[in-house]
């Protein structure tokens, strides 16, 4: 298993699936923000943002808990991104 296996082959008609696969991944990977990061995608993409937002949530913290320079430049853009559209109000329906 690798940090990255979580957006392996995305299917979005077997989100389910993918979502308890990742979870498997963020187990393996308790101190790597990346694979909560994935997982916030996927969990997106099933339309649960509160899931997806609470990943996020422990993903920036993770991030904060190491050195900037370990850190992707990318995972800290999507991090940063994420988090903010987590902090904006949603449309009611």
């Amino acid at each position: 298993m690798r940090s990255d296996d979580c957006l392996q082959a995305v299917q979005l008609d077997q989100l389910a699936e993918q979502i308890r696969r990742c979870d498997a991944v963020v187990a393996a990977f308790p101190n790597n923000p990346a694979p909560l990061n994935d997982r916030y995608l996927l969990h997106s993409l099933a339309g649960n943002e509160v899931a997806a937002c609470a990943d996020i949530t422990r993903a920036v913290a993770l991030a904060r808990a190491q050195p900037a320079s370990r850190l992707d430049p990318q995972l800290r853009t999507d991090l940063a991104l994420r988090q903010q559209l987590c902090r904006e109000p949603r449309p009611s329906r």
